[in-house]
């Protein structure tokens, strides 16, 4: 499934001077929030550019894991969950992503529930960023302690539409970064932290040219992909499949 600001940014975009930043059609406010925030970056908006900045290019990313490699759990990632549990759950979401946020409004609340607290299931979020913006806010969210990193990221998330809609999503960001104790400087220097864009980027990478993934939210269940802001309903059976698998192989033979 195509992430819905894939399906936006090729649209036509009215540019205005520097000092006042893009300001755009009413269908493509996200790609205002893109170009927009793509400034906190460093980069420079050129008053007769026709798209905003592109996203940071990853550098460094050494060795090129293999797909298992890629799958496993990274020293990286914030594990939700007990790290034991049989079934590995891992999302690539972007933050600005209309479908990842309708994922996490109406299924991951009984994922959590059946499986996540009940200790058959660990989650883990990975970062796939399709525009400045989206690196933005997940490099906030990266930036507080392991605890807060899910509620951080869940609000986020909740706050979506209002951040990417806005002309000026800073200030949204800034609310709801207040709510995990980051004051306004310390929202700016977590989006300016070259190593923090870096990690995140290598995340993306990986996902791409790994993972071959083609769009979010991309749900891997023990492995198995399943694509798209699946229902509950839908990504049940494949958690009910991949917990029997694991359990039946773990069970030692009499």
């Amino acid at each position: 499934m195509k992430d819905w600001f894939m399906a936006l940014a090729p649209r036509t975009r009215l540019v205005l001077s520097v000092s006042v930043g893009l300001v755009l059609v009413a269908a493509a406010s996200l790609s205002f929030a893109e170009g927009w925030f793509s400034g906190l970056f460093g980069s420079k908006a050129s008053p007769a550019a026709a798209a905003p900045a592109a996203l940071p290019v990853a550098q460094n990313l050494g060795a090129k894991p293999t797909r298992a490699e890629a799958l496993q759990i990274q020293s990286t990632d914030r594990v939700l969950g007990q790290f034991a549990a049989p079934v590995t759950i891992i999302e690539y979401a972007s933050m600005t992503c209309g479908h990842c946020a309708e994922f996490k409004t109406a299924t991951m609340p009984s994922v959590k529930k059946e499986w996540i607290e009940t200790g058959k299931a660990k989650y883990v979020l990975r970062d796939l960023p399709w525009d400045p913006l989206a690196l933005g806010m997940s490099a906030v969210a990266r930036c507080v302690p392991a605890e807060q990193f899910y509620p951080l990221s869940d609000a986020l998330f909740a706050a979506q539409k209002r951040i990417v809609t806005s002309g000026n999503p800073l200030p949204e960001i800034n609310a709801v970064a207040a709510m995990a104790g980051l004051n306004e400087a310390a929202v700016q220097a977590c989006i300016r932290d070259e190593a923090k864009q870096q990690e995140i980027l290598r995340s993306k990478e990986i996902a791409l040219h790994v993972l071959e993934v083609k769009g979010t939210p991309a749900i891997f269940v023990n492995g198995e992909l399943v694509p798209g802001a699946v229902k509950y309903s839908v990504l049940k059976p494949t958690l009910e499949s991949a917990y029997a698998k694991a359990t039946q192989a773990a069970t030692p033979a009499k």
